[in-house]
């Protein structure tokens, strides 16, 4: 079990635990090194066979295997995810899709709801300009996903 990363500008990495087990230093434990002006938008815990589901602002979706990203030892900035085609455009989020009923929520500028999802939308290879999904309007947004909360403890 690791965790993968992605940030603003497209950029992806996977890397363990381990290194977070003890303490941590003054200074604290670094697992990315960001590009100036980009920041990590999620982290998920992965068990190997995932495909991961990345959105950006400008309405494009990536969707490809795990294992296509990179395991880095230490801390680094990672592998292109995506390809970002302007200086405005960023990552907004991520999932880490475990089987064809996974969703990912994004919304629109128009805030219309749609879903992104394996099953709608095939596999392809990481470090292209992925999905174009919209043709006016971009995604402000993911929507985030409420897990079911645990039943109550009775007496």
């Amino acid at each position: 079990m690791h965790a993968l990363a992605a940030t603003s500008d497209g950029y992806s990495m996977r890397f363990s635990f381990e290194p977070f087990l003890e303490p941590s230093t003054r200074a604290g434990r670094r697992y990315a090194r960001t590009a100036e002006g980009a920041e990590v938008v999620g982290v998920a815990r992965i068990e190997g066979g995932e495909t991961i589901i990345a959105a950006t602002r400008e309405a494009r979706a990536m969707i490809c295997k795990v294992e296509e990203v990179n395991f880095l030892s230490g801390p680094g900035r990672g592998v292109i995810l995506i390809k970002l085609d302007s200086k405005a455009d960023r990552v907004l989020g991520f999932i880490a899709s475990t089987g064809d009923r996974d969703l990912m929520v994004v919304e629109t500028s128009r805030g219309a709801e749609q879903t992104i999802s394996t099953a709608k939308y095939g596999v392809t290879g990481r470090g292209g300009k992925g999905r174009e999904l919209l043709q006016r309007g971009q995604f402000a947004r993911i929507v985030p996903v409420v897990p079911d909360a645990p039943p109550t403890l009775s007496e």
